[in-house]
């Protein structure tokens, strides 16, 4: 019984530990160049499953027609893959706390980023570069998405489906 009290001590400092590397690297973006998701292309989902390519593109992150690829976000989205509505929700109205409660997503339907003065070309940017509307850097959570321009008109003409 002396080993006890000991051995659950180990057990817990363990698990604390575990906890705060996961944590740490949770919310550690990849380094620029760094591409996660290697790839994220034609034939991962079943044709059909989907309405559009910007449906598809919006819930899985893949195109039915090009590789897509990303750098940046949040660790685990590198282990959970996925698309548009893992942070902004299946409307994509947002208010989705991500991973362990450090960042909302907000709203991306197009009347919504509308109001907030993005253009299509505006959201492309956002998209692909990371930056809002006035050209700032939007948060290390969003993933910088790397896709053809008829990708991303596909996703933009999805977002336009979307209730605001």
């Amino acid at each position: 019984m002396k080993w006890l009290l000991p051995t659950a001590i180990i057990l817990i400092v363990v698990g604390l530990v575990g906890v705060i590397v996961f944590n740490y690297y949770s919310f550690t973006p990849s380094q620029p160049g760094t591409v996660r998701a290697p790839f994220r292309g034609p034939g991962a989902i079943a044709q059909g499953s989907f309405s559009s390519n910007g449906e598809q593109i919006f819930f899985t992150g893949t195109s039915s027609r090009d590789t897509i690829t990303v750098t940046g976000g949040p660790f685990w989205f590198q282990m959970h893959d996925g698309g548009c509505a893992n942070c902004h929700g299946p409307d994509g109205r947002g208010g989705t706390t991500v991973m362990m409660g450090r960042f909302i997503a907000p709203n991306i339907t197009y009347k919504e980023l509308q109001k907030e003065g993005f253009n299509n070309d505006l959201i492309k940017r956002a998209v692909t570069r990371g930056q809002d509307e006035k050209g700032g850097t939007l948060s290390s959570n969003m993933p910088r998405w790397h896709m053809s321009d008829q990708d991303l008109n596909d996703a933009i003409d999805y977002l336009k489906t979307l209730a605001p």
